[in-house]
């Protein structure tokens, strides 16, 4: 029996979406305004993580999957996304969540390879996997495939002219829950330069105001006398001594006329 859910390489959202790309256009679909993922049955390789691997798309009996949507894994030569008949015939008719079901099996072979290898089989659950709470998102293998799954059906050019879940929904033929995953992580993503800006100004006010401020110089108060050396009225005390700042004269306080030292 195969787990809900496995610990895998951290990846970004961001480049779960760069990985769904990657595999579109090395299957010709780069600029396809909409994907049949059937297509697959036709390809005998796909674009991985790892590099170009044998794949294939299998169609199996209800029975053998009862509990399953899809199953991702790997065979000892190549790899192999399961799909009953069911999801096979209601992605045909355009179904959202089973045209998902296998793009998002598809996220699993195009970035799990490691785990596949070492004998996980990836499932998705017909009433939904449970997943981990100490599996964070960018390292949990159910979020990766999720994320791809949208990313793979979606075109971006063509979703970033829609302004709703629903409309993306509509024209990528996705689920609305996936459809409203993609647009979120979209939008958050748009935001994100903003906000990022915000916080280097704030800190730049931060940095300002805890920087130590240059001491202000405080002018000397000076005597009412005169310098006997300049003339000037620029005397002021210096421990037990006077100073005139105009000249730097250094004496003992003198009476009017008394020389300088």
């Amino acid at each position: 029996m195969s787990n809900d859910d496995f610990a895998v390489d951290p990846l970004s959202d961001s480049k779960v979406r760069d990985n769904a790309k990657q595999l579109r256009a090395f299957l010709g679909l780069a600029n396809a305004a909409r994907i049949d993922p059937l297509v697959l049955e036709k390809f005998t390789e796909i674009w991985t993580v790892r590099g170009k691997k044998p794949f294939r798309l299998e169609i199996v009996p209800d029975a053998e999957l009862p509990n399953d949507s899809g199953l991702t894994s790997y065979d000892g030569s190549k790899l192999v996304v399961q799909i009953p008949r069911r999801i096979r015939h209601n992605a045909f008719m355009g179904d959202g969540y089973a045209r998902y079901t296998i793009a998002h099996e598809l996220g699993h072979a195009a970035q799990h390879l490691d785990k596949l290898v070492q004998g996980a089989a990836m499932p998705r659950r017909r009433a939904g996997n449970a997943t981990s709470s100490w599996i964070p998102k960018f390292k949990s293998a159910e979020h990766q495939a999720m994320v791809f799954g949208g990313a793979f059906l979606i075109n971006d050019e063509l979703a970033g002219r829609l302004s709703s879940p629903e409309e993306i929904s509509v024209q990528a033929g996705i689920s609305l829950q996936a459809a409203r995953i993609f647009f979120e992580q979209v939008q958050e993503e748009m935001t994100r330069p903003a906000s990022s800006e915000r916080v280097r100004q704030i800190a730049e006010q931060v940095r300002t105001a805890l920087a130590p401020k240059p001491a202000t110089s405080v002018p000397p108060a000076y005597l009412n006398e005169f310098c006997s050396r300049c003339g000037q009225q620029k005397l002021f005390p210096v421990g037990h001594k006077f100073m005139c700042q105009a000249c730097d004269a250094v004496y003992d306080r003198f009476q009017d006329g008394d020389p300088v030292q």
